[in-house]
């Protein structure tokens, strides 16, 4: 376990925005992911490894709670820890806040995932480097999580 919190710093585009001129709640979810694979890259685990290994990420759920507007060209720092797990990380709870600029919180998004064997579709525990990964997130009002049964 580490105490460093993983950050990603991202810009909101027009591409981001809605009829109301800030940011539409789609677009908070998409930065998240783009942070979470930007964390995963950051410590050597590419886009393309999943295909490797034949293993991907699965949402089982997914929720933003939001608190300021954000606008075009306004920058979000993302922030990733660690709320709870399994203990081969085969489950996952991730949440993410987005703070402005100011450093006033605008957003925490929060995702409930596992791993899935891409050929099989079934659940599937982490390769070795995932659970490395896994384990030097910051953890965050931490719980753990049953350990579940593989097939």
């Amino acid at each position: 376990m580490s105490d460093a919190i993983f950050t990603q710093s991202v810009e909101v585009r027009w591409a981001d925005l809605d009829a109301n001129q800030h940011m539409r709640h789609s677009a908070y979810a998409d930065l998240c992911t783009h942070a979470r694979l930007g964390w995963l890259s950051h410590h050597g685990f590419a886009g393309q490894d999943f295909a490797r290994l034949g293993l991907g990420p699965v949402l089982f759920q997914e929720s933003t709670d939001y608190f300021r507007e954000v606008h075009l060209g306004e920058r979000l720092e993302i922030s990733l820890r660690l709320e709870a797990a399994t203990p081969d990380y085969g489950r996952w709870k991730i949440r993410q806040d987005m703070h402005k600029a100011d450093g006033s919180l605008a957003a925490t998004h929060r995702v409930y995932g596992a791993w899935l064997n891409l050929a099989e579709r079934k659940l599937a525990p982490p390769s070795a480097g995932l659970m490395a990964i896994f384990a030097s997130l910051a953890r965050v009002d931490f719980s753990s999580l049953p350990q579940p049964q593989y097939q």
